[in-house]
């Protein structure tokens, strides 16, 4: 299986990044479906089924104090990912490097800066000025969530074209 660890967003901003990035659509070929917004943490990789139990007993073991977190901005990686900025925050980074430390066994080496984000669009590179402009045009109405817990997911997709499943939370 396919694992990592996130934040899963509450059903109402998954609909409100919805609502936003649908103006922005200029075609429908690469947009993340509704159903799999989240912000990764930490992705585990293939793992055999059989460490599931020791990933949940150390997914249990984190604690932290809830804390809020706004969502931003619609920014661009390389002109081919669309996603959605988070405002700098010390108690996610915290928290990343806590998980980093209770899943050292999965842990990659670093290559580059850890942005939280939520992926929108993928290889959209012809569309990029058309995008640009459509973002420019209808700019995200910021929002917060309440981090309050984690999530294991798996990521595979299912019949309605969704990839992205939570397995437990804490």
């Amino acid at each position: 299986m396919r694992l990592f660890i996130g934040i899963d967003l509450p059903v109402e901003i998954k609909n409100h990044i919805e609502l936003s990035v649908y103006p922005l659509q200029v075609t429908t070929k690469g947009w993340e479906h509704p159903h799999d917004y989240h912000l990764t943490l930490l992705f585990i990789g293939e793992t055999p089924p059989i460490e599931i139990p020791f990933i949940v007993h150390q997914l249990n073991e984190i604690t932290f104090t809830p804390f809020s977190l706004t969502l931003k901005t619609i920014e661009f990686f390389n002109r081919r990912v669309l996603y959605l900025s988070c405002e700098d925050s010390l108690e996610l980074l915290n928290l990343r490097k806590d998980i980093t430390f209770h899943f050292s066994k999965y842990k990659k080496p670093e290559t580059k800066k850890f942005i939280p984000h939520i992926t929108l669009k993928r290889w959209q590179r012809y569309e990029f000025d058309e995008l640009k402009k459509r973002i420019e045009e209808n700019p995200f109405v910021e929002k917060s969530i309440r981090v309050d817990h984690l999530a294991l997911f798996k990521s595979e997709k299912d019949a309605d074209n969704r990839k992205y499943h939570v397995l437990k939370r804490t």
